[in-house]
């Protein structure tokens, strides 16, 4: 999708209208924690993380393995 979970989740948050985007795929959920992974700044990926109380913690193991692969 070209964009962090969080921000397609905040998106669908403030515009009702795109709702039906957390229906498109049932094996996508669209919450905090999934990154794109783009490398020389081509979208090669993307990267999900869970299992920590709280999205933003698991974001942040996503930004850190991002780091380790030097991806943006």
């Amino acid at each position: 999708m070209g964009r962090g979970t969080a921000g397609l989740a905040n998106f669908i948050g403030e515009n009702p209208q795109h709702d039906g985007l957390r229906h498109m795929n049932s094996r996508m959920v669209i919450q905090g924690s999934g990154l794109s992974i783009r490398i020389g700044g081509a979208l090669v990926g993307g990267i999900g993380v869970g299992g920590a109380p709280g999205g933003h913690l698991d974001e942040a193991c996503a930004r850190a393995g991002l780091d380790a692969i030097g991806a943006e």
